[in-house]
């Protein structure tokens, strides 16, 4: 094994004459290299992508939801109450949800308000994580997101509002890309407009129901769809305005296991009675996550040709290295060398520029994936809904890049192996 060893890094040293059989393998170890980089880079993003969409439309919505055949129901903080019993279940609170239009003295938008309960509904979801701004300006600690929370219904008066604007008004939260497409702020007044909500007209059709509220705080999700469009009202205020007495459109949970969400929402499922049945964020994000992870899969296909086109010079080279050394072959075997031995200096050939293409791939891969992290390349929000690259380097799969990138150099070996062994040493050495 050792001699076969030292042959072979003998014959990757190639001389003066030789020069090109070592150009040849430098592109061979480059071409390797090259592969291994992008594999790893583009694999990373794409586990970014995955993760952070993952994590902020979690941030958001909740892990698993409770809904009712009935549509709203009442007695929702009961039913809250026994979702948040179930083992597996952080917490658990009632939501109200509804799509309306809401207007500024500047501009108007669609919307989605979402009623929730102050006190239970920072453990679902990141509302409160999320805020950044409220009645005095920039919110630094937990302990002030929650406070704007907590006084939704009631916001104190804003920094920024007018001083003679004294008027008592419930409280919403908006996203800071809803804020600038209103051009308001914190403290500013909007109003949210129930396009069928006030009944209908003289003539039979239906009347908006229109109510103004005061901008009590700011969100920042990282979600481009989240941050124009989803609003937050306390759930009294939310049920006020929609005039659904004192009903809630589901419940929302927290979990501890992401991955065990399903077996959570069986359990939660055979808690609760009929009408409810629960949803959890696998089946109601099914199709995104199917088309992500299929497109990781088939971009590192895609990827892995760079390396099969290296494998290919690898083959190249063995060959060329096998017909201009063939004297020195049939020699060895003269002397004894046994056809295994043979084999195995030209395996090690080309597993020793598999090995150096793949570490230099590797280190060249892992530097550039940090180096996107450090200069946080922007993203068109309008098309990727997330501001910024992300990259996210998993250990599995650079190890599985690693490893496919050498067995692809290994299985490349096996046939330039197999001729130099077959060489017959008779033949090799007749005219010499």
């Amino acid at each position: 094994m050792r001699f076969a060893l030292l042959v072979a890094l003998s014959h990757l040293r190639a001389r003066r004459r030789e020069a090109g059989i070592s150009v040849i393998t430098g592109v061979s170890m480059v071409g390797v290299t090259v592969g291994v980089t992008a594999l790893i880079i583009v694999l990373a993003v794409m586990q970014g992508f995955e993760i952070t969409l993952r994590d902020k439309i979690l941030g958001s919505n909740a892990h698993l939801v409770v809904l009712s055949n009935d549509g709203e129901f009442e007695d929702h903080q009961e039913v809250a109450d026994k979702v948040q019993a179930v083992e597996g279940v952080v917490a658990a609170a009632p939501f109200v949800y509804y799509e309306v239009m809401i207007r500024s003295q500047w501009a108007a938008a669609g919307a989605v308000i979402k009623g929730i309960d102050v006190e239970r509904s920072g453990g679902v979801t990141d509302v409160v994580a999320n805020l950044e701004r409220g009645p005095e300006g920039a919110l630094d600690t937990l302990e002030q997101r929650q406070a704007v929370v907590r006084a939704l219904s009631n916001p104190a008066p804003a920094i920024a509002q007018d001083v003679g604007d004294t008027e008592e008004l419930p409280g919403i939260i908006i996203g800071r890309e809803l804020s600038q497409q209103l051009a308001v702020t914190v403290g500013d007044k909007v109003h949210l407009i129930n396009p069928i909500g006030g009944g209908a007209g003289p003539m039979g059709m239906p009347v908006p129901h229109v109510r103004p509220f005061r901008v009590a705080g700011v969100f920042y999700s990282g979600m481009f769809e989240y941050d124009t469009k989803w609003t937050y009202l306390a759930i009294g205020d939310a049920q006020e305005f929609l005039k659904m007495g004192n009903t809630a459109t589901g419940i929302e949970a927290r979990v501890a296991d992401l991955d065990a969400v399903e077996d959570i929402s069986d359990r939660v499922g055979l808690q609760l009675e009929w009408p409810f049945y629960t949803r959890h964020w696998k089946n109601l994000n099914s199709n995104l996550f199917s088309a992500l992870k299929l497109e990781k899969v088939v971009m590192g296909l895609i990827l892995s040709l760079i390396v099969a086109v290296a494998s290919l010079n690898i083959v190249g080279t063995l060959i060329l290295i096998v017909v201009t050394r063939a004297r020195e072959i049939s020699i060895l075997r003269a002397m004894g060398a046994s056809k295994n031995t043979v084999r195995m200096i030209f395996v090690f050939q080309g597993l020793i520029i598999g090995l150096v293409g793949t570490t230099l791939g590797t280190i060249l891969g892992l530097l550039g994936c940090e180096l996107l992290k450090v200069i946080e390349f922007p993203l068109d929000t309008d098309v990727y809904y997330l501001d910024k690259l992300p990259v996210v380097v998993e250990a599995d799969n650079v190890v599985i890049v690693a490893i496919a990138a050498v067995l692809i150099c290994f299985l490349a070996t096996l046939y330039p192996a197999t001729v130099a062994a077959n060489i017959d040493p008779v033949e090799g050495l007749r005219y010499e």
